[in-house]
């Protein structure tokens, strides 16, 4: 049957079967997010005091001085706390976090990256470690000022190298030249009212791990370089991600997806993604001025299955409200508001055997 009809105008193309669910996926339930991590230690090392002697003056580079005070902490379960200014960071070395840590920013800290040519950078790193806090502050990507013309990979914060027990809480990311944040190969990650904005490859991206929780956040403006997205799942040839929930959030007025989820054609077979569940999410305004060739939507999902999309506003986006593309199965679509997209408010194409019920569509666009 078809599922999902209420006021006109969303020309849903799918044929549907049994009932949306709010249950876990395939049996596993979502993780929980860690939005209020707590210190193990009462220590606190402030990054302006001896020996450290950051300056957060805009002009000085800071990265010894705050690498030293990260360094001095580690493993002591204590913190280090940067008050507000500019700390200049070579992101070339990027500031290495340790485990056993909270790295706590002051809100008007920023963590700007000096100006570089490099296709790589990474502002901070959280790789290879354990039970890391960070908190608040703005890492500041230099994507008007880089001064080469290739690569993507410029990000503000990469968690990877089988990091795990990560809560990172009200940290915003801008100006990268790559993404805001990325998370490969990394379990037990917590990303909470964190904000990406005018990156310009992805707000986020999770290409390997699991257990991973992004909540109460915005992902915003992002372009420049394909894919232009909010969010981004997709796993490389030999990664996993497993386990995600994605719930309370807002994608707007990016030039790729709100939010994608696939592996690549290419990679059928070599790549998996298990059990994602995008939950009470709004995206709004993507896909204008987008670098594909191809629309641009709210939410899309290829080659992949076995997720649910449920509760979510999905509304004014360029392309389709909810993209199944290219092999989606097993997946719950159910209980969205889907209005004004500029074509089909929910489409289903080359997929088979996913619920689609109970949405709201209304004032969607027809495709030529």
């Amino acid at each position: 049957m078809f599922g999902g009809l209420a006021v006109g105008g969303g020309l849903l193309l799918c044929t549907c079967h049994g009932s949306g669910s709010s249950g876990p996926v395939g049996g596993v339930e979502p993780p929980t997010a860690n939005c209020a991590p707590t210190p193990t230690s009462s220590r606190v090392v402030n990054v302006k005091d001896a020996p450290y002697g950051a300056k957060g003056d805009g002009t000085t580079d800071d990265t010894a001085a705050l690498q030293k005070a990260i360094d001095a902490v580690g493993g002591t379960g204590g913190t280090v706390s940067v008050p507000a200014g500019t700390y200049r960071v070579n992101a070339l070395t990027s500031l290495l976090l340790r485990s056993g840590m909270t790295l706590s920013l002051d809100s008007g800290a920023v963590l700007a990256a000096i100006p570089n040519s490099a296709d790589n950078y990474t502002i901070l790193r959280v790789s290879g470690v354990s039970n890391v806090n960070i908190l608040g502050g703005t890492l500041l990507g230099e994507r008007s000022a880089h001064t080469g013309t290739t690569g993507e990979q410029g990000m503000g914060l990469r968690i990877t190298g089988g990091a795990q027990h990560i809560a990172v809480v009200g940290v915003t990311a801008r100006e990268c030249w790559g993404d805001g944040f990325t998370v490969t190969d990394a379990s037990d990650v917590t990303l909470c009212r964190v904000t990406a904005d005018h990156n310009r490859r992805q707000g986020l991206s999770i290409t390997g791990g699991s257990g991973i929780v992004v909540r109460d956040s915005r992902f915003a403006n992002t372009g420049g370089t394909l894919p232009e997205d909010g969010l981004d799942i997709e796993p490389n040839s030999g990664q996993t991600v497993n386990n995600v929930l994605i719930t309370g959030c807002v994608f707007t007025n990016n030039a790729g997806d709100g939010i994608e989820v696939g592996v690549p054609i290419a990679y059928s077979g070599l790549a998996f993604i298990y059990s994602v569940v995008i939950d009470g999410n709004t995206m709004s305004g993507n896909g204008a001025g987008s670098l594909s060739s191809g629309p641009r939507s709210g939410l899309e999902a290829s080659n992949t299955g076995g997720h649910a999309v449920k509760n979510n506003t999905v509304q004014s986006n360029v392309g389709y409200g909810i993209y199944l593309r290219n092999g989606v199965a097993g997946t719950t679509v159910t209980r969205n508001t889907v209005t004004s997209n500029g074509r089909n408010g929910i489409l289903e194409y080359l997929s088979s055997g996913n619920s689609i019920t109970d949405n709201t569509l209304s004032g969607n666009g027809v495709p030529p």
